[in-house]
């Protein structure tokens, strides 16, 4: 939490002192409802892996780490005409290709085996952002964090080299359900009245992911897969 908490700060800093140009009339933008579409990158981790099937011994690899990319679109309402400086949007997304590894699986136990997964996550996030009042008219700095729902997927192939000396490949799927959160800060930008373009960071939790071969009594589990991303897009204002 320490690192997301630096994170946190440092993205929004950054931020205020990248566009702290000359201040402009009070704002009065924006109230009402909202369309935003945004393509995501960034790192996606598993952590703290550890192997809870039949077959157990010394994993090769207790963690993973890869870039991932995807998109997402969030329909959103602004109050701040009602009195608050807040929105509330409701956004799906989906990400691919978090690649977790292992060749072998166990140092010490069927040490001919390795497996390949590719993860995918999708998403539905709830979302409270504060719009910060600085003064200017045509960039709005937020902070804000998200509850919702994930599911986490991975396609595996199992590779075992020492059955009839041959390559021999078995695939399987696994999916989780978790409940997903996230702590977010970036800013928006006018170009017209209705058209925005958004920029930020988010720091995203999605809970639990599985992988392995049933048949051969390997599971794999970690109750920490994350992403720290960087989102790029555009909104409208209705």
């Amino acid at each position: 939490m320490q690192i997301v908490r630096k994170a946190f700060v440092a993205a929004f800093a950054a931020a205020l002192l990248a566009f702290g140009g000359g201040k402009a009339a009070a704002d009065t933008c924006c109230s009402g409802f909202y369309l935003e579409a945004v393509v995501i990158g960034g790192g996606g981790f598993v952590a703290d892996i550890r192997t809870t099937g039949s077959t157990s011994g010394n994993l090769k690899d207790t963690s993973a780490k890869d870039s991932v990319a995807g998109g997402g679109i969030a329909m959103g309402f602004d109050w701040k005409r009602l009195g608050a400086p807040i929105r509330t949007e409701l956004e799906f997304h989906r990400m691919v290709r978090l690649d977790w590894d292992s060749r072998p699986v166990f140092t010490d136990v069927n040490t001919s085996a390795g497996m390949e997964n590719n993860v995918d996550s999708t998403a539905i996030m709830l979302n409270v952002l504060y719009d910060f009042e600085i003064g200017y008219s045509w960039w709005r700095p937020y902070a804000g964090f998200g509850i919702g729902y994930a599911q986490n997927h991975s396609d595996v192939k199992y590779n075992d080299f020492s059955i009839g000396g041959a390559n021999t490949v078995r695939e399987e799927s696994f999916n989780t359900s978790n409940l997903a959160w996230s702590v977010t800060a970036g800013g928006n930008f006018d170009i017209t009245p209705n058209w925005y373009a958004q920029a930020a960071y988010r720091f995203i939790n999605l809970g639990d992911v599985e992988a392995g071969y049933t048949g051969a009594g390997v599971k794999l589990e970690s109750d920490r897969i994350y992403r720290h991303e960087l989102r790029l897009g555009f909104g409208y204002r209705f």
